[in-house]
């Protein structure tokens, strides 16, 4: 899969549109978080989070490596997301920046500053 390189202003304007985010909903906002920073946790590809909560396909992303037990947790707490009232805000979010990507997006919201990100090799 090729991504273009996101400019500065592209993970700006993610950046702050996340913040938004975290003002107006902020309860799924932290589940969001939760669930970022266990996928960070568990060493689990960004990819296959994004690919979970938007429906997409799995396959790139699946991780070979990680315990069947684990990976059903982990599911567990994607699906919490998913059936959270305000999830269709997120991924509104996540689709309008898919461009940048979302081990990028995941990064930024975990407190990642753009600068840090632009330009950055790739992450899966």
């Amino acid at each position: 899969m090729l991504k273009t390189l996101a400019s500065l202003g592209e993970l700006e304007s993610a950046k702050e549109d996340f913040e938004n985010l975290k003002q107006t909903h902020p309860a799924v906002f932290e589940q969001l978080l939760h669930v970022v920073s266990l996928t960070r946790q568990l060493q689990i590809k960004y990819g296959y989070m994004g690919s979970l909560v938007m429906n997409e396909d799995l396959t790139p992303y699946y991780p070979e490596y990680v315990k069947e037990s684990i990976l059903s947790l982990y599911q567990r707490e994607v699906t919490m997301l998913k059936e959270h009232e305000d999830i269709q805000v997120v991924q509104e979010r996540l689709r309008k920046h898919k461009n940048i990507g979302y081990p990028k997006l995941f990064l930024l919201i975990l407190g990642a500053k753009p600068e840090m990100l632009k330009g950055s090799t790739i992450i899966k």
